[in-house]
């Protein structure tokens, strides 16, 4: 089969795959391709229509639940961990340290009044949390959302395209968003027009050159066929970056232990939400106590080796 890679060009030697859809269990049949050259995971046959597969009960199109005392709390640990002072954010802080995002920002030269946009922000869990942590100047958007949202601490979340959008940013975020947009060319090329020099680009994605890839394969957790497009390796990703005019300042890793026990479920046919799986009924599982505690010390591993299976890349505008 002839199959030029959309990201290299390059048509020697690629792989196919057989991937089915497993998250919600309809097992619908995909064909990803391996390019030889840079690595990188793509779809061949997308479905005529998307939205049948970005159902209404989607992960990002979900606010979180929780408990009102336990969300106030996180807006003061919020604010303390980005210079804004209180006893109660001191304590909480002395604890539990900042959170993970607030370390993500830390890294991009972000003020409270920097703007900035996620693009694929479903109904924007984490700008509404950073709207009343006290940033001001916060959008998203999302294209599969069903209408506007306008929270009350002033985020906004659009229902557009990364391609409707016209203004620059200080800051432009996509968190598991790259891997759902076809044609990365493109989008690339947008962005590049979006920031200017000295301003980032922060990419959070699954990531192929990891070892739950190469141990799975079709079986992948984070293949999350048809709704991926691609699945970046470290060099296809970075290819990218070059020819668009970005710097990779830094890369984590950030896989999380669902890489090992999803697709082990995967494996035996028990999609993500299905009342097997872990992620759905602990007490249903398949794993015992101990496999789970064994995947979450792997898992630590692999990241600390750089073969997680989903990593952040912070960019700069050259």
């Amino acid at each position: 089969m002839g199959y030029f890679c959309k990201i290299c060009g390059n048509k020697e030697s690629n792989q196919f795959y057989d991937v089915r859809e497993m998250q919600f269990g309809t097992r619908d049949k995909f064909i990803y391709c391996q390019c030889s050259s840079c690595g990188c995971l793509q779809l061949t046959n997308p479905p005529a229509d998307l939205s049948h597969y970005y159902p209404a009960k989607y992960f990002s199109f979900q606010l979180p639940k929780g408990k009102y005392i336990k969300k106030k709390l996180n807006v003061y640990r919020d604010r303390y961990s980005f210079g804004i002072p209180s006893l109660i954010g001191r304590i909480i802080f002395a604890k539990y340290g900042a959170p993970t995002y607030i370390n993500w920002l830390n890294e991009m030269d972000v003020t409270l009044t920097s703007s900035i946009l996620d693009v694929g922000s479903g109904v924007g869990k984490l700008l509404y949390r950073m709207g009343d942590a006290g940033f001001n100047n916060l959008t998203g958007i999302d294209a599969f959302i069903e209408q506007d949202i306008i929270y009350a601490n002033g985020v906004k979340i659009l229902k557009k395209s990364l391609f409707e959008i016209s203004e620059k940013f200080d800051l432009v975020m996509l968190h598991h968003s790259l891997e759902h947009m076809d044609d990365q060319h493109s989008v690339f090329k947008k962005l590049s027009t979006m920031l200017d020099p000295g301003k980032f680009l922060f990419i959070r994605i699954p990531i192929c050159s990891s070892f739950a890839w190469e141990y799975y394969k079709e079986n992948w957790f984070a293949l999350e066929a048809p709704r991926h497009f691609v699945n970046h390796s470290l060099k296809s990703l970075n290819y990218l970056a070059e020819k668009y005019g970005f710097v990779v300042k830094k890369t984590i890793y950030d896989s999380r232990s669902i890489q090992l026990y999803g697709s082990e479920q995967y494996k035996q046919n028990i999609p993500l939400m299905n009342d097997r799986s872990y992620f759905v009924n602990p007490g249903n599982s398949i794993f015992t106590h101990t496999q789970m505690q064994e995947f979450e010390k792997e898992t630590k591993r692999l990241n600390e080796t750089g073969m997680g299976d989903q990593a952040g890349f912070f960019l700069v505008k050259r």
